[in-house]
């Protein structure tokens, strides 16, 4: 049986609108041992691969009169130590921007099979099956617990990184429509950049926003006749809205 459990956000469904970055190839660190210098993109593909077989493990299980997961011994220890993989996360540079999308894959599949780890056995999700488990396999559900938290947080820390790409990207087309542009091209680009204003105006520091609305301005004057004041005016108005 295959559960979903909010022990923690499930990032790459959390952050769908934000769009995912490409996944970039992390170079080990010099200063680790070549075991420990993991690429971060290969350990969280392994991880998915094992969470698909621990799942298909623990619903074997389930159908057998054993009916008790070994998770000291193989494959069960082999799927638990590529999925909570805690050297291959040690291991791992400062976060960057193209990070974020094989990182949150990476934390979604942590979230499935710590949740079918804690619900093994129960024919729904309750709360009764879980404790039971936690506790009575709680030298593999507590370490996987505490991974998952790592994990989510490593994912937390470049939502920042990769936001900020949002506010460079209005910022040039700001600054694109300012041109004089086929006017079909000028109003689906104003249209774009109000349709998303309320989401990267607040990512934009105070600088950033001076150049959005100088870039606009002249966008709008460059364009009297293109119909987009109502646009203009929009993102302006979402861009002022904002306070620090």
């Amino acid at each position: 049986m295959k559960y979903t459990i909010a022990m923690a956000p499930t990032w790459a469904k959390f952050f769908t609108g934000v769009g995912a970055a490409a996944v970039g190839a992390w170079l080990a660190l010099v200063c680790c041992p070549p075991a420990l210098a993991a690429d971060g993109a290969q350990a969280a593909a392994a991880a998915k691969e094992a969470t698909v077989k621990l799942q298909a493990y623990l619903h074997d299980l389930e159908k057998s009169k054993v009916r008790q997961p070994d998770y000291s011994k193989p494959p069960a220890s082999e799927y638990l130590k590529h999925i909570f993989n805690t050297d291959a996360l040690a291991a791992l540079p400062a976060p960057k921007a193209e990070d974020f999308s094989w990182l949150s894959e990476w934390a979604a599949n942590v979230n499935e099979a710590y949740a079918a780890m804690i619900m093994f056995g129960g024919k729904e999700l309750n709360a009764e099956t879980a404790a039971r488990n936690l506790i009575d396999y709680q030298d593999n559900t507590l370490p996987a617990a505490a991974f998952a938290l790592r994990l989510s947080a490593r994912v937390a820390s470049t939502v920042p990184i990769h936001l900020q790409g949002l506010v460079q990207m209005a910022t040039g087309l700001a600054g694109i429509i300012k041109l004089r542009l086929k006017l079909k091209n000028v109003r689906l680009t104003a249209a774009a950049l109000r349709n998303t204003a309320t989401v990267w105006a607040l990512l934009a520091t105070p600088k950033e926003r001076a150049e959005l609305l100088a870039r606009l301005e002249a966008a709008r004057i460059a364009n009297k006749d293109a119909g987009i004041d109502d646009d203009i005016t929009a993102v302006e108005t979402a861009i002022k809205s904002v306070r620090n």
